[in-house]
């Protein structure tokens, strides 16, 4: 299970966060309560969150209703993005618009001078694969992370084209995706599950 942190005020106002450390609005600690007792009806054995406070305060909401450690990482950070961290969508288009136009063709940039997404992907994957190899046959991992981030591993796991990340949609607030391992690798058996749909609003928008 792949779960994005719940709303922050950055969110809102359409402001690329990055790993910049954003803390959760109220309405995104009732969303992490409410997602929290979908995903504890799972019983998942594992838990492993980015170590920014919004998906830490998310976390934490999961832990106090199963009682499981958290395991914090900041492999699972979102996206560096050097000078686009603060600006709204509007402030980057302005300033940064074809850069933007070639991320969102698929192209590799450095959205602002930050990471690659493959080099989100580099850092992110592993640790999912390292949580998911400490489990039991049929057991259950929850890491909590951040759109951009879930996106890039959901597409490293798969073995996608960097090129055809996009084509995988933003996860909402508190949404999740979930990935099962078969005989042929790894299957993205949901994703955005946990609510109707609702607009994006993320960096990975």
């Amino acid at each position: 299970m792949l779960w994005r942190h719940g709303q922050t005020a950055w969110n809102l106002e359409q402001r690329f966060q990055g790993n910049t450390d954003i803390e959760l609005t109220e309405t995104g600690v009732a969303q992490a309560r409410r997602a929290a007792r979908l995903l504890a009806a799972l019983s998942p054995d594992a838990i492993v969150s980015s170590d920014l406070s919004r998906a830490a305060a998310t976390a934490a909401e999961l832990a106090a209703l199963t009682g499981l450690p958290v395991t914090y990482d900041k492999g699972l950070q979102e996206t560096y993005a050097g000078r686009w961290q603060g600006l709204t969508h509007e402030e980057i288009l302005a300033s940064y618009g074809e850069q933007y136009a070639a991320w969102k063709r698929g192209e590799p940039v450095r959205r602002g001078g930050g990471e690659l997404e493959t080099e989100v992907a580099d850092r992110a994957a592993p640790v999912v694969l390292a949580a998911a190899d400490e489990l039991a046959d049929g057991g259950v991992l929850v890491v909590v992370s951040h759109g951009g981030t879930i996106r890039t591993t959901i597409g490293r796991l798969l073995g996608l084209d960097p090129l055809t990340w996009e084509s995988l949609g933003g996860l909402s607030n508190c949404c999740w995706s979930v990935l099962g391992e078969g005989a042929r690798g790894w299957r993205l058996t949901e994703h955005n599950a946990g609510t109707l749909p609702e607009p994006v609003l993320g960096d990975d928008a």
